[in-house]
């Protein structure tokens, strides 16, 4: 079930999305965020010591309390790409001196068994994101969308969109001030993402979309949730295990203490224990 792959100086080959049995170390996005870039000049590799990954294994069950996604309700038709659009119907309040406070949000434990019926999905950079109305973003501040509640729902799209932007985003620094939790895990991320471009050579379906998720675990302070990316190029299924911290009034991302978001990266050849959920 688990291999181990030997240390190597070579670049990571950044080409290919996820296949079936991924070394963890083998490219630094592939660790880090949902998206797999597509090999470009502009792009600097990073060479990250190799480490252990699993693959192929069965999704967890559902956790209790919840009704399993396999017998949930089918999710609503989502919108297509071409139609979706270019920014989330959401206020928008930038500040000169910084973001101010989210709005007061009711707390809820109950676990979603299927996507929200109020999302808008629109495109970051190639990536398809949700945003509610109900459950967020609620306020969008160039780069940084922020604001969600404080609900199971509210942290399954923190971490989607938050995880996608402090990787894709222009200005990824404030998303990472902002929005990522400050710690060893911070700092190793902003060191190894200052040596990387992303600025240019974007492949248009070079990135994973989400495809559906699960509800690890969560509690008002802590979230853990699992989200499933398709590669359109070739059809792979890869799950990232993604924990949001509620943080003074919002979540925010805690990536792993080597800057990584996830602690493993899973193949999987189905959607059989996830809630299926996409805009693309």
């Amino acid at each position: 079930m688990t291999t181990t792959s030997r240390r190597s100086s070579e670049p990571p080959d950044l080409s290919t999305p996820a296949s079936p049995r991924v070394p963890r170390g083998a490219a630094f996005w592939a660790a880090t965020v949902f998206v797999a870039l597509l090999a470009v000049p502009t792009v600097i590799v990073l060479a990250l010591p190799d480490r252990d990954s699993t693959a192929d294994r069965q999704p967890p069950p559902a956790p209790s309390g919840s009704t399993g996604p396999a017998s949930a309700a089918a999710p609503p038709p989502m919108p297509s790409t071409s139609s979706m659009p270019s920014t989330p119907s959401m206020p928008s309040t930038p500040s000169a001196t910084g973001p101010g406070r989210c709005p007061a949000t009711p707390v809820s434990r109950t676990l979603p068994t299927r996507p929200p019926d109020d999302v808008v999905w629109t495109v970051f950079h190639g990536v398809a994101e949700p945003a509610s109305r109900e459950h967020g973003p609620h306020r969008r501040e160039g780069d940084v969308s922020r604001c969600y509640t404080r609900t199971p729902t509210g942290a399954l799209i923190a971490a989607w969109q938050i995880a996608t932007r402090f990787v894709l985003a222009d200005d990824w620094r404030r998303v990472v001030r902002l929005q990522v939790m400050p710690g060893s895990g911070r700092d190793a991320y902003v060191a190894q993402r200052s040596r990387v471009r992303t600025d240019t050579g974007r492949a248009a379906g070079g990135y994973g979309q989400l495809a559906a998720f699960a509800i690890a675990s969560y509690t008002p302070e802590v979230a853990t949730v699992q989200l499933v990316s398709r590669f359109a190029a070739t059809g792979h299924l890869q799950v990232n295990t993604v924990t949001v911290v509620w943080s003074g009034d919002d979540w925010r991302l805690r990536l792993q203490p080597d800057g990584s978001i996830s602690p493993s990266l899973q193949a999987v050849t189905s959607l059989a224990g996830f809630v299926p959920w996409g805009g693309v």
